[in-house]
Order: C-alpha cells, then sequence, then structure tokens
C-alpha cells in the first residue's frame, strides 16, 4: 500500500474471512490509497480489475472466501503518456549524481494521480532530469516518499532505480529520519511524548484518514515541545511510520489539531492572523548515501508564510 514512503503498490490480494462479504470497491479503495472510489469503479468498468483471473463484472461484487482479487493497471496507459516534463522552479537543497533533496512549495503536488497529471513536481523534474523518464513508464519516477500538497519541506528523490530501491529499503528500516514542525491548536502539556495509534481509511469519509483498528496499519509519531504560546504551541516531530497524512491524523486525536487544517482542524488560525494552508513543513533530514556510505543530515527553515506568523507571537 501506497503511504508517506513509496514502495511499489501491491496489485493482487487472496480474500480473508475479514473481508468476505465486503464490496469490492470498498475493498480496493481500502488497499489502495492513491485512488478515490470512483477511480476504482471506472477501473472495473474498464475491465482493469479481476476476480478469480475473470474481469470483475460490478463495482459492488461481494467477495467471497479466497476470491483472488487482481488489479492489472491502477492508472490507464493513456495517463501515463500525457505525463510530459513541465519547467518549474525547484529549491533543490542537495544534489549529486545519485539523489536529489527537493525544498518542496507549499501548494505543489507530489506526483500525477488520476486527475491531475500536471504542475506535479515529477513533471518539473522530468524537465531537469530527462532521464528520470527512464524509468519505466512510472507515474512516480525517482519519488521515495510524499508530502501533502500543502506541507512544505525536504524531498527525497533518486536519480536510478538503485538508488531508489536503496532508499525506499532505508525507509523501510526506519533508518530515514524526517523531522517535521508544526504550530497547533491548543497549549500542549507535555514537553514530549509518542503518539501510538494504527491509521485507516475514514469509513464515512474515503478521502480521509482516522486512527481505526480496521483495515490500517501501526503508525507512532514522536513528539517535542519547541515553544509554548497563550493559545498554540510549536511542536518538533518525528515519523517513526510514515502513513498517509499521520501527522495532522495524530495530532487531531490528541485535540491538538495543526493550525490552519482544513480536513482535520478548524481550517484557520483565529486571533487575527490568517493562514493560507496547514502549518507543517518537513524541517530536517538525515539517511545514510546509498553508494558512498556518508550521512547526509539536511535542514529546510521554515518558509515565509509560516515564519510570519512565529514573528508575531502577541497573536499566537
Amino acid at each position: 500500500m501506497n503511504k508517506d514512503t513509496t514502495t511499489p503498490p501491491q496489485t493482487t490480494w487472496t480474500i480473508t474471512e475479514e473481508h468476505v462479504g465486503t464490496r469490492l470497491d470498498r475493498f480496493l479503495t481500502a488497499q489502495i490509497d492513491t485512488l478515490s472510489r470512483a477511480s476504482i469503479q471506472q477501473l472495473v468498468s474498464d475491465g482493469a480489475i479481476l476476480i478469480n483471473d475473470k474481469a470483475a463484472s460490478k463495482s459492488g461484487y461481494a467477495l467471497r472466501l479466497n476470491d483472488r482479487v487482481q488489479v492489472q493497471t491502477l492508472i490507464p496507459s493513456s495517463a501515463v503518456k500525457n505525463v510530459v516534463a513541465q519547467a518549474m522552479p525547484l529549491d533543490i537543497v542537495y544534489e549529486d549524481s545519485e539523489l536529489i533533496v527537493i525544498n518542496k512549495a507549499a501548494g505543489m503536488v507530489v506526483h500525477p494521480a488520476p486527475g491531475h497529471y500536471e504542475d506535479t513536481l515529477v513533471n518539473a523534474l522530468l524537465a531537469r532530469y530527462p532521464e528520470l523518464k527512464s524509468q519505466e513508464e512510472d507515474l512516480r519516477p525517482g519519488i521515495v516518499h510524499r508530502l501533502d500538497r500543502d506541507t512544505s519541506g525536504l524531498l527525497l528523490v533518486a536519480r536510478n532505480l538503485q538508488t531508489q530501491a536503496a532508499l525506499i529499503e532505508q525507509m523501510k528500516a526506519h533508518q530515514i529520519e524526517k523531522r517535521y514542525l508544526a504550530l497547533v491548536e491548543g497549549v500542549v502539556s507535555l514537553d514530549r511524548g509518542s503518539i501510538d495509534a494504527p491509521i485507516g481509511r475514514d469509513p464515512r469519509n474515503r478521502q480521509q484518514m482516522t486512527i481505526t483498528s480496521i483495515d490500517s496499519k501501526d503508525a507512532v509519531t514522536h513528539f517535542k515541545v519547541k515553544e509554548r504560546y497563550q493559545h498554540h504551541t510549536l511542536l518538533l516531530l518525528q515519523l517513526e511510520t510514515g502513513r498517509t497524512h499521520q501527522i495532522r491524523v495524530h495530532l487531531k486525536a490528541i485535540g491538538h489539531p495543526v493550525v490552519g487544517d482544513p480536513t482535520y482542524g478548524t481550517g484557520r488560525i483565529r486571533y487575527g492572523i490568517t493562514l493560507h494552508r496547514q502549518f507543517l513543513h518537513a524541517y530536517q533530514l538525515r539517511f545514510t548515501h546509498p553508494t558512498t556510505g556518508a550521512t547526509i543530515e539536511l535542514e529546510a527553515p521554515l518558509p515565509e508564510d509560516l515564519q510570519s506568523i512565529l514573528d508575531q507571537p502577541e497573536f499566537l
């Protein structure tokens, strides 16, 4: 399953007792978090989803024990061919012949997905590094992990398949350290702590994640208070796992959602300050270079829109 890391998506499942009777489209939406239920239904219509080696006849098919579900393609091949190089500014923090680290701007989608094939980081990378196009017909060439559209900060990209595979293995082994800065609502009482709660799709809203024991994966987030204000707290967070929306979901769960988060928080900052996105920034990155063995440690300061908030502590 594709979460914050970009391991190749699973495409075949054998149905166990816990999923017997589940609708096909609901099951696959839970397994493939990059696709909406409507996209799954379109793939069924296209004959791209097989049940026991035969094209599924309907999205609402009730799964049976030991059914073999196979997704032949997650994205139509025509969509892959339409992913073109687009020259866009990139803030390159580190670069060598094997990998790149980008300081991603808020508002930029990392990779193409159904309904959004242009103006992504991948489009910009293809323009600057044409060799990435040779990485098979892949909508995520070189991408090792993701950041949400409105989260800024450090993002690791590989320039070849060998480096990508090595970095993904480091990610799986929790050997890549990612730290974030987040301004959250309310005053956090503990100086430091950990949030250990599994995350999966919200059954009431498939576009959101939630803490659940159903079709979920373990998720652990560590936090440390950097600054307390009258109504808010600035946190330094480190991910032990990389689930979709992990920080945002975990902070909501402890009653301190990220300031400005429209999905898991109030969507705005109060007390006279305006913020047009969530206050979440991928601040530090530490990993071992797969080729040289050197330890790479990088830091990206808060962008201007977030720093300007902290520069007015009287409103916080």
